[in-house]
């Protein structure tokens, strides 16, 4: 058996960056990242948009650290894309346009966010992805992929990884499994009895359309973030993931029994259309609070009226309560023929009801975001653009953790959108140097 004072449990962008922070500043340590996939990527693959603001993909409360000390993180988050070769190119410095866009959508009573953001892109991100192992490897972090972790457990006041290539040790282990990780994780947080508690989920779906409709604020702010109270059940929305001449794709199964759907944009190679989801934030209190499986069921149901595939819909039927077909898919009387979708469809979707599928208070909340947003930005509600389900982000389950972001099992740190410490790549990021210091602390 191997082992190693410390266990990184991720390769996304949590692990990678705690990885360095640890490698840096004590390198005498053993340390090794595990990671299920193939490639070391995480979240970094998926367009690796970067939002460079406190206000973006973080809870600074949740991490029990000031906006001064998030801005220094993120300072050396970006530096290091930079170094990786992440473009030069900044996104969201024309303030003056800015302003106008957020005096438009306050008047529509909508909040828009914006900030510096910088795209690195799917295509080049595994670039960046490679150089930074190299750089890790250099500095001895040793690399386990295509090794899944199937138990943790506590031994002699070590961790004991089961996986399916044997088992591994380690004085200290940092779990940063990804979104993709977090229903796993949960389950050994409870075998561990590692403290959580319940907390929001985002469902929603992905807007697909003519990237001419939204080009007039993505030629200003690459990704906008617009927040919503909707107008029937006064619900908290927001837009989310924008990807100017992107492509919708798909995020497969991965034994969960569902796909979901997600979006990207190549830096190069660019689509004549815009997508972009709408999420609502979702809360439950008694008598059911679990809003991860609430999350699964959703998307479950969803995959299962679509006939083990996600579905896709025209913005008319949706709006107007009614199924899209196949043989009326392209119906050219409905001007349904003027937009193509980015995914097949019958092979990757299938049309169908998202209204049948979602619970009544979502669909309300969606079509209520999607008028308010017709109204800011014309041509979002057009007929033949498309809507996509199921988009969810499962970072809902929240772990207590100490100011290092170590739980109340000693020495079992935890990072990254998985486990609800962040919402994004930089925040992610942020948390795996936050969990890497508190490590560091512990040993010193």
């Amino acid at each position: 058996m191997t082992s190693y004072d410390v266990l990184i449990i991720g390769s996304g962008p949590a692990g990678l960056w705690a990885a360095e922070e640890l490698a840096k500043k004590k390198p005498g340590l053993s340390i090794a990242i595990i990671e299920k996939g193939s490639f070391s990527s995480g979240g970094l693959m998926n367009d690796c948009k970067l939002n460079l603001s406190t206000d973006i993909g973080m809870e600074l409360d949740e991490l029990k650290i000031s906006r001064q000390e998030a801005e220094k993180y993120i300072q050396e988050i970006d530096a290091k894309f930079l170094e990786l070769g992440a473009d030069q190119k900044l996104h969201g410095t024309e303030q003056k346009e800015i302003d106008k866009w957020v005096t438009r959508a306050r008047r529509c009573g909508v909040d828009l966010v914006a900030c510096k953001q910088r795209h690195v892109g799917t295509d080049e991100s595994k670039n960046l992805i490679n150089k930074y192992k190299a750089q890790l490897e250099s500095l001895k972090v040793k690399f386990f992929l295509n090794r899944e972790v199937k138990s943790i457990r506590r031994k002699d006041e070590r961790f004991l990884l089961t996986t399916n290539k044997g088992e591994l040790r380690s004085k200290f282990l940092l779990v940063a499994p990804g979104r993709d990780g977090a229903y796993w994780f949960r389950k050994q947080a409870s075998r561990l009895k590692i403290k959580y508690s319940w907390g929001p989920i985002d469902v929603g779906v992905r807007i697909e359309m003519p990237s001419e409709i939204y080009d007039p604020i993505t030629d200003i702010i690459y990704d906008p973030k617009f927040k919503f109270i909707t107008k029937t059940h006064h619900d908290k929305t927001r837009t989310f993931c924008t990807n100017k001449g992107g492509k919708v794709r798909i995020e497969p199964a991965n034994g969960k029994g569902f796909s979901l759907i997600n979006g990207d944009a190549l830096k190069r190679v660019k689509t004549q259309n815009t997508n972009f989801a709408i999420l609502n934030t979702i809360n439950l209190t008694e008598p059911y609070a679990d809003t991860l499986e609430m999350g699964r069921d959703i998307a479950k149901e969803t995959v299962r009226l679509g006939g083990g595939k996600p579905i896709i819909q025209r913005m008319g039927d949706f709006l107007a309560g009614n199924r899209s077909k196949m043989s009326t898919f392209f119906d050219k009387a409905k001007h349904y023929d003027t937009l193509k979708p980015t995914l097949p469809i019958g092979i990757a979707v299938v049309p169908g009801d998202i209204t049948l599928a979602y619970r009544g208070r979502i669909i309300d909340n969606i079509r209520d975001t999607i008028i308010a947003l017709d109204k800011i930005i014309p041509g979002i509600a057009d007929a033949p653009n498309l809507i996509y389900a199921p988009e969810i982000k499962f970072y809902d389950t929240k772990y207590f953790t100490s100011q290092g972001l170590e739980t109340n099992v000693p020495n079992l740190f935890i990072a990254g959108d998985g486990v609800g410490k962040s919402r994004g790549i930089v925040g992610a990021a942020m948390t795996g140097m936050i969990a890497a210091r508190g490590i560091i602390k512990k040993i010193s």
